[in-house]
């Protein structure tokens, strides 16, 4: 059977690098390039010795009726051998369709398909609410942008292991290391949730939006899209909508407080006069969803919108 993906970047500190394999720093070198051209999912994934799996699982103490969750699952082996070895049932996600296929195979040839599944989805849709075990081997950027949907959706008792990267200001309660590789446990409380599950960064920092985005907002005559492009400096937000026919509009008065957007934009009217757009949203991850306030014919206007990072 495979060994399993791993969806690392970063070369532990402390590990030299002429003890690592030259195919490795290849592989790593472009995964860093996909990352930085736009969080795309179909990245390159690096094996991972199977002792290092055993020891994930025996960190998070995964036992029978256990419902494990592997976010970034690869070729699916934590999820298999939590399944197979101490008789979990697992759910592995993927945004890599070639991925998926092979977990599922590999869950045939083992014997455990009545115990998992396996879902082609993009991590920041995902809904893992029923876990008492997620499994991580992400970037540091990734935990810290899936922290807050980790905190919102599990249940306190839950317990999370990355494999390598931390949680930012969130320590973990526990950390091993094998075979020069950390491994870090989290186990989510409800002071955790209230004091790490909104922020996705240390308070009054801005959130993590810079980069482009689709843009979608349902109006009379039909749902309207634009390319967004968002730029932070500080908590002060910048950006522009790019429309149909190249037609460009700038933001304004932009600020950015946590995971909170408030910035207003303007558009010349047909008939003369200025349309103002008063906009607020809340950042997800890869989703922003917010509203935005206006007047027509001396009559408010709100309407929903939202935005998914491309």
């Amino acid at each position: 059977m495979p060994v399993t993906g791993c969806r690392s970047l970063y070369l532990r500190r402390g590990v030299p690098l002429l003890r690592v394999p030259f195919v490795l720093l290849l592989a790593c070198a472009s995964l860093a390039a996909q990352w930085e051209d736009g969080n795309r999912g179909d990245v390159p994934y690096v094996p991972t010795p199977p002792e290092v799996v055993e020891a994930m699982l025996k960190l998070g103490s995964v036992k029978q009726g256990d419902i494990l969750y592997d976010l970034g699952c690869g070729d699916g082996r934590i999820v298999i051998t939590a399944a197979k070895k101490y008789g979990a049932k697992g759910t592995g996600i993927d945004i890599n369709p070639e991925r998926i296929k092979e977990a599922e195979e590999n869950a045939k040839q083992e014997g455990v398909t009545g115990r998992v599944r396996f879902l082609e989805k993009n991590l920041f849709e995902a809904d893992f609410h029923d876990a008492t075990v997620v499994t991580l081997y992400l970037l540091p950027d990734v935990n810290l942008r899936l922290r807050p949907r980790l905190l919102s959706q599990l249940k306190p008792g839950a317990r999370i292991v990355s494999h390598s990267f931390d949680m930012g200001e969130w320590k973990p309660d526990k950390t091993v290391e094998i075979d020069h590789r950390r491994l870090h446990l989290w186990v989510v409380t409800e002071k955790a949730k209230m004091e790490m599950g909104e922020k996705p960064a240390k308070a009054g920092h801005a959130a993590s939006v810079d980069g482009d985005w689709n843009f979608r907002m349902p109006s009379p005559s039909g749902e309207v899209e634009a390319a967004l492009t968002l730029k932070t400096e500080g908590n002060r937000l910048a950006g522009t909508f790019v429309f149909g026919e190249n037609r460009k509009l700038h933001i304004q008065d932009g600020t950015v407080e946590d995971n909170k957007l408030r910035f207003t934009v303007r558009r010349d009217r047909a008939e003369g006069g200025v349309m103002v757009y008063k906009m607020t949203g809340t950042v997800d991850g890869a989703q922003i969803r917010g509203e935005t306030e206006t007047e027509m014919d001396g009559q408010p206007i709100t309407q929903e919108w939202s935005a998914k990072r491309k």
